[in-house]
């Protein structure tokens, strides 16, 4: 298989939080991080992840990662060798949703934009891993360095996204679906949604874990891949 692997960051997020699984991917797969902090869409990231590699490609998306892969998709569909969608919902963004951070954006205008607080990841990452504090600064750490326009351009893009139901059921090839069983941002019940929609695809639930799958439990999120890339190799 000469798929290239295209890793999709999380809002805010950069190649660290899938610095353990291209370490371990790298040695055997073509590997590329989608640039998602140059384009105000998440039409815009998916056509710049395509226009950046040749040939066949497996997106592998978390959260915000995951609307750009299943823009591919939708994309480009015939390009696909696999899809992995971590974290993440299927569905337009609802107009509760919609609200809730146009208000988050409002108090950023208000006042000082700080990037993402030690309560903003405990929403983020399951209690269990919020022990572990060489974690939790990382993640502060990474969610910081890109800047409030960037924090607002993502936002924007995120609210705007389409709807991917028709593009997961018209799926073509096997997909990949991982989750944190306490994941606060995109619970369960989205995950079986998108499990239900795609004609070929394998849902994983990753125990006491949260949004951040990748960098919660790395190991785990690797060996799960692994499993699913040998087979998609084996079947090609």
């Amino acid at each position: 298989m000469n798929a290239t692997l295209v890793f999709i960051p999380c809002h805010m997020g950069s190649a660290t939080v899938f610095k353990d699984q291209i370490a371990h991917f790298e040695k055997q797969y073509p590997v590329h991080v989608a640039d998602t902090m140059s384009h105000n869409s998440i039409n815009g990231m998916a056509e710049a992840a395509l226009g950046a590699v040749s040939g066949a490609v497996i997106p592998i998306g978390l959260s915000m990662g995951g609307y750009v892969a299943m823009e591919m998709l939708y994309l480009a569909a015939k390009r696909l060798a696999g899809l992995v969608i971590m974290d993440s919902n299927p569905h337009a963004e609802s107009e509760t949703r919609r609200k809730k951070r146009l208000a988050e954006h409002d108090l950023i205008n208000h006042g000082r934009y700080v990037g993402m607080t030690r309560a903003g990841v405990r929403q983020m990452i399951s209690e269990t891993h919020m022990q572990n504090a060489d974690l939790v600064e990382r993640i502060i750490t990474m969610a910081k360095e890109p800047g409030q326009h960037i924090y607002e351009t993502q936002m924007h893009a995120i609210i705007n996204r389409r709807d991917y139901a028709a593009a997961l059921s018209a799926c073509p090839c096997p997909a990949l679906i991982m989750y944190g069983s306490e994941d606060k941002v995109t619970p369960p019940t989205l995950h079986h949604d998108m499990q239900n929609m795609i004609p070929r695809a394998r849902l994983i639930e990753l125990p006491d874990t949260g949004h951040l799958i990748t960098m919660e439990e790395p190991q785990q999120v690797i060996k799960h891949l692994d499993v699913f890339l040998t087979e998609i190799k084996y079947q090609a």
